[in-house]
This record gives C-alpha cells, sequence and structure tokens, in this order.
C-alpha cells in the first residue's frame, strides 16, 4: 500500500488535498470540512474530485444520508495521516535549521576590511542573525583562488570573476578617491589627477589583478595623467607607503578605504568620478547562510550611499 501511495506521489496532488481528505473523513460534510479548513465547499468538492483521479480510486460515497469513507478511503486514510505528518516534521525541522546559528567564511580584500566588513558585523549581531562570519583577509586579486582552495565559503572585492564553480552578483558601485601626502588634498573637493603630474603611482603588482589594474591606470591616462608606476604588493600598507606621505606617489582607492586610511594622508574624490563594482562571489554549493550574508551586504553598502548623500 506504501508503494501504492509513493507512485501515487508521481502525479498531480498537493498536500492540500490531503488535508481536505483527511477534514472530510472526520466530518462527513463538505460544508463543515470546507469552514474547518478556511476553503470554500467547492474548493473543497473539486479537491476531493482531483485527488480521487490522482489516486484513481473513490475516497467518499456520496448519498442523501451524508458523506462516508470508501473502502479505499479508509485503507488510504492512515497513509494520508503519515503523509501529513512528514510533512509536519519536514517543514518543523527546516524551521529549525533556518534558526540554527550558521558559520559563514567570508574572503576579503584590504580595501573592505576596515570599513564595510566592520559595518557587516555589526549589522548581522544587531539582528541577532543565526549567522556567525569568519573574515578572511586576502590580497588584491586572491579572492578566486580562496574560494576554489575551499578556504572561504564567500567572497568580497572588485573586479571578480566566477568560475563554473562559483557564481557572482553586485553589491555596488564603489567610487574612486586619489590618496596623498595629508594637507595636498581636500575631501569636499573633487580632485584632477593631471594636478598630480610629477608623482608616482603607488598600486599593487599587475599579476595580482590585472583587469582592476589596467582600470586604474587607463583612468589615469584618460584624465590627462600618464605616471610612473611604483608597484608594490602591499600598494598603500607596503613597504613603499612612505612614498604617498611624503607626497612623491599617490595611490587610488576606494572611498570606504580612503576614509579609513592614516591620518598622515589626505584623499579626494575624483573629477570626472570614476566607479568601479563591489561584488560578492560564492561557491557552489551554496554554503548555508550565505544568502543573508550578500544581502546585509547590499543592505549595508546602501546605507552608506544614502548617508553620504545626504551629508
Amino acid at each position: 500500500m506504501i508503494e501504492f501511495l509513493y507512485e501515487a506521489v508521481l502525479m498531480d496532488f498537493s498536500l492540500r488535498q490531503l488535508r481536505v481528505f483527511h477534514a472530510l473523513a472526520q466530518t462527513g460534510h463538505f460544508g463543515r470540512a470546507a469552514e474547518l479548513l478556511g476553503l470554500s465547499q467547492p474548493t473543497v468538492s473539486a479537491d476531493i474530485r482531483a485527488l480521487e483521479q490522482a489516486l484513481k480510486v473513490m475516497l467518499f460515497v456520496r448519498s442523501r444520508a451524508g458523506t462516508v469513507l470508501s473502502d479505499a478511503g479508509a485503507a488510504l486514510l492512515p497513509l494520508a495521516e503519515q503523509t501529513l505528518a512528514a510533512a509536519g516534521e519536514l517543514a518543523e525541522e527546516a524551521e529549525r535549521l533556518g534558526q540554527e546559528p550558521c558559520t559563514v567564511r567570508l574572503a576579503a580584500t584590504p580595501s573592505l576590511i576596515n570599513r564595510l566588513v566592520p559595518a557587516l558585523l555589526q549589522e548581522l549581531e544587531e539582528r541577532a542573525a543565526p549567522v556567525h562570519v569568519e573574515v578572511v583577509e586576502v590580497a588584491t586579486g586572491a579572492l578566486e583562488r580562496t574560494l576554489a582552495s575551499g578556504e572561504a565559503d564567500l567572497g568580497v572585492g572588485h573586479f571578480v570573476e566566477p568560475s563554473s564553480h562559483s557564481r557572482q552578483a553586485l553589491v555596488a558601485r564603489d567610487e574612486v578617491c586619489v590618496l596623498t601626502a595629508l594637507g595636498d588634498l581636500d575631501p569636499t573637493v573633487p580632485a584632477h589627477l593631471h594636478a598630480l603630474r610629477g608623482r608616482r603611482l603607488l598600486i599593487w603588482p599587475r599579476r595580482q589583478h590585472d583587469d582592476y589594474f589596467d582600470v586604474l591606470v587607463g583612468a589615469c591616462r584618460e584624465r590627462g595623467l600618464d605616471p610612473e608606476i611604483i608597484e608594490s604588493a602591499g600598494a598603500v600598507s607596503g613597504a613603499q607607503s612612505y612614498q604617498l606621505r611624503n607626497g612623491t606617489a599617490f595611490s587610488l582607492v576606494p572611498f570606504d578605504f580612503a576614509r579609513e586610511a592614516s591620518p598622515t594622508l589626505s584623499y579626494a574624490p575624483l573629477d570626472p568620478p570614476l566607479f568601479i563594482p563591489l561584488q560578492a562571489i560564492w561557491r557552489l554549493p551554496v554554503a548555508r547562510g550565505v544568502g543573508e550574508v550578500v544581502t546585509t551586504l547590499r543592505e549595508v553598502r546602501r546605507g552608506k550611499a544614502i548617508a553620504r548623500s545626504q551629508r
């Protein structure tokens, strides 16, 4: 009999139809079954007809005296009750799993560690979200390798490249700022790059992240500046960073990073402005909690953009 019911599952019938079957068996009356379930009587009648067609048996004997279970209906009712009970357990277990804390390993590049990631962690904590985030700091250009190696479930950075084993989504578009010696720039006054002629561009090696590198160098040239390039693996925080402080070099960095940079430096947005994509990338299959972290990232980043536009 169980095999028969499993075979029927391949047909078109629903849990609601099983609930209608159970309610009608309890009440013996279409109107009372409809009232019990909060459905209309025509819906109850249609559901019983559809279920009988799917199972290819008559479940009830209808007469002027009332509605009673047929022999087949009486035999199938316990199995229907078992199915409904199992569906209820499935829903309860899914709800429990949804509330059970999980851990998401988040890889983030240096430009995001000091501002966006802390804001994300704070927001998740304030929401009491059932997600614990372990932060993995990676170099610019290393997000994809970190995910591919299994060291992280999710990454956030600029110009990420998904593979057949990962997916990506746009979180926001980040404004780029120029960063150099203290006192040389005013954050309220957009800077023209050609005014920095004679200063070197401090940036990571092109092999580390060629797309990102090419966009920033290309932006300089489009704005009338073809600077000498100093490559430093740590870029702003590397061994060559003294050249930013003494004003012989500049860097191009996301706005959030610029705001958190050393107080020995100054920054300003570009004129004309430059925006770069901020993206999330995650491994397949998707780890539990990743969706909530990505959604929160978007909300936090959107909140920052709104706050900045209101200043």
